[in-house]
């Protein structure tokens, strides 16, 4: 079958690789799109985070597909439309016991220890396959996976009916994280982006403020609408400067969540919570192993009810060929306009 190996910095080829087979308890699933993750851009544009030694392998961990082989003890029909919980607990460790399984200690990912989903087809343990509600297609279904890392993050906030909400960072995290506060019934909504076409999306979406913090003072603009502040804020930038503007965009006595993934060490003015008495919070992807589908699931049936709009972070579906030039290189362009890429192995 044909895979796109990551073979270093900015080196991805498409070749033939075997096609996998399921263990006992696993499924071989058909892919029918795979969405390029920021995490994934990283790693093409800056070199792989676990070393030379791992080279190559395939990326890619948003997907969604259909069943097409399963295990002697996989409970999941062949020909089951399904979206795949990338995240592997171990189910053996601490974390794990005590039903943390996105913070497993012993955690592997598809898409990194266990070969992705720039592939026509990749395995995975059924139990982290979520079957689709009607009204979601397979394709469709690669983009709950960001949307779901920002819903996990809004459960990490202490977020209530009518808070006022700041978004910093416009990837399709923040993007899905304004639809998601939007649907739990947030007050106003403001967001922070550098791209034009992403803020654009951020309205639609139901932010009521949008902000190019370059030309706008983002912490003054959400201070001067609110009391003081957001009552809770979110940093989706993984950067310096967008973690200060969570901070400070939160009122005194307000929440921070950080969603994003820091590269580099930052530093950081504690005063900024010890004077106003704030208060800050991590969140780490989404809930996994036995609890594979709680969150998933959620997002997906919002996807069904239209509560949510993954298509509108949707701007470019390429073929496999394609990954790297109207992939990974069109999305490190800064002005290209493209948001969420999805590859059709």
């Amino acid at each position: 079958m044909r895979a796109a190996r990551y073979h270093g910095n900015r080196d991805v080829r498409v070749e033939d690789v075997a096609a996998p087979e399921p263990e006992a308890d696993e499924v071989v699933v058909d892919v029918a799109a795979c969405g390029i993750c920021g995490s994934d851009l990283a790693e093409y544009s800056h070199g792989p985070r676990a070393g030379e030694a791992s080279l190559p392998y395939v990326m890619g961990h948003e997907f969604g597909g259909t069943v097409v082989e399963a295990g002697a003890d996989a409970d999941v029909d062949v020909g089951t439309d399904v979206v795949v919980n990338p995240l592997v607990a171990c189910e053996d460790c601490w974390c794990c016991d005590a039903g943390m399984y996105n913070l497993c200690r012993d955690l592997t990912v598809v898409g990194a220890q266990r070969p992705g989903a720039y592939a026509e087809r990749v395995s995975a343990p059924a139990t982290n396959v979520v079957p689709l509600p009607d009204g979601v297609s397979p394709e469709l279904a690669a983009v709950a996976e960001p949307f779901t890392v920002a819903y996990h993050g809004l459960l990490q906030s202490p977020i209530r009916s009518g808070d006022d909400v700041a978004v910093v960072g416009m990837g399709p995290i923040g993007l899905a994280t304004v639809q998601l506060a939007r649907d739990m019934g947030a007050g106003s909504v403001y967001a922070s982006g550098h791209r034009e076409a992403r803020r654009a999306l951020a309205a639609e979406g139901g932010a009521d403020v949008v902000v190019d913090p370059r030309e706008t003072d983002f912490v003054e603009t959400v201070r001067g609408d609110t009391r003081g502040g957001a009552d809770v804020s979110f940093d989706v930038t993984g950067t310096e400067s967008g973690y200060a503007d969570a901070i400070e965009a939160a009122r005194p006595g307000g929440h921070t969540t950080l969603v994003g993934v820091f590269e580099d060490e930052i530093e950081a003015d504690v005063m900024a919570y010890v004077s106003a008495q704030r208060s800050a919070s991590g969140s780490a992807a989404y809930q996994t192993g036995p609890r594979a589908a709680e969150e998933f699931g959620t997002v997906l049936r919002k996807f069904a009810a239209g509560n949510l709009d993954p298509e509108s972070l949707v701007t470019s579906r390429i073929d496999l060929t394609d990954i790297e030039s109207e992939g990974f290189e069109a999305l490190a362009d800064g002005g290209s306009g493209e948001v969420k890429v999805l590859v059709r192995p």
